[in-house]
């Protein structure tokens, strides 16, 4: 038996958000030969069942949230959230310096009014200069229109609202097309005790407690099921994957993958739109023989 994590954005769903027959196939084969299948991602449990549910897709596990929610078959596992101060100290902070973000919590997902005013604003001067920059702008703003309606975001009128109403947040999502002022926050929160710092993609910021992470999650579930001595598989693309690659047995980075990421991978897969995923399934993970290059 092996256990095989995979990251979602970037990994296993391709560039227009679903995932593909060819990878939705290779699931359930692992799982059809006796294999568990994880998913470790950024986003919520609700999303992940969604996506994966249209492909008729069941994991074993979900590290959702990047570690703050962790489940297998559905059994509650591991859960870690951020210091409701600290929750505070951020949401001020990123409202007085004009970024979008939103949290994710225990209550759904919440942004504040005046978000999206910013993040278009970031898109205006982003799109200003290039070529065809209003197209960009256009699909770029249909997406986040899409995003916001799927998601049923509701309205974060005060920072101390997350006190008042109790609450438990596990994680930040800052959203920025500009890449400076994404790196300025990074640089500002930068060791704060309470706080630590991952992307998922060169668009965004995740703030989260410095126990949440991919890798972490991963070992809870691996703990709770019993399954610390089987060999493990990582597939992903970002630097939020990075702690899985290290938990696991092999890394797998997608062809899509930051530069950085496959210098920490075993070995390197196609990009997401070409199957990628599917493609380790076979060469690296049912396929006996193959070992990492």
């Amino acid at each position: 038996m092996k256990l095989t994590a995979i990251d979602m954005d970037g990994t296993l769903l391709h560039s227009s958000g679903y995932v593909t027959a060819g990878n939705a196939d290779a699931l359930q084969r692992l799982q059809q030969e006796g294999h568990k299948v994880v998913i470790s991602t950024g986003r919520d449990i609700s999303d992940v069942k969604r996506l994966l549910g249209e492909v008729n897709v069941v994991p074993d596990g979900i590290v959702s949230l990047n570690g703050g929610l962790v489940t297998w078959h559905d059994q509650h596992v591991h859960t870690s959230y951020m210091n409701p101060d600290d929750v505070i100290e951020l949401a001020e902070w990123l409202d007085e310096h004009q970024f979008y973000y939103h949290i994710n919590t225990d209550d759904g997902i919440y942004s504040p009014p005046r978000s999206r005013d910013f993040f278009l604003h970031d898109l205006d001067v982003y799109a200003e200069d290039k070529e065809k920059g209003e197209e960009i702008k256009e699909a770029i703003r249909r997406r986040a229109d899409e995003h916001h309606g799927l998601y049923n975001i509701k309205e974060l009128p005060s920072p101390s609202m997350v006190k008042e109403r109790g609450l438990t947040v596990y994680k930040f999502l800052i959203l920025s097309m500009l890449e400076p002022k994404l790196q300025r926050c990074a640089d500002h929160w930068n060791g704060s005790p309470g706080i630590s710092i991952t992307s998922s993609s060169r668009d965004n910021l995740e703030m989260l407690h410095p126990d949440t992470e991919k890798g972490k999650g991963l070992n809870h579930l691996l703990s709770y099921a019993g399954l610390e001595d089987i060999e493990t598989f990582a597939i992903g693309d970002n630097f939020n994957d990075l702690s899985m690659f290290a938990t696991a047995s092999t890394a797998i980075a997608m062809g899509n993958a930051e530069d950085g990421v496959k210098q920490k991978a075993d070995v390197t897969t196609a990009p997401h739109d070409d199957d990628g995923v599917a493609l380790a399934v076979d060469s690296h993970i049912l396929d006996s023989s193959a070992s990492p290059q």
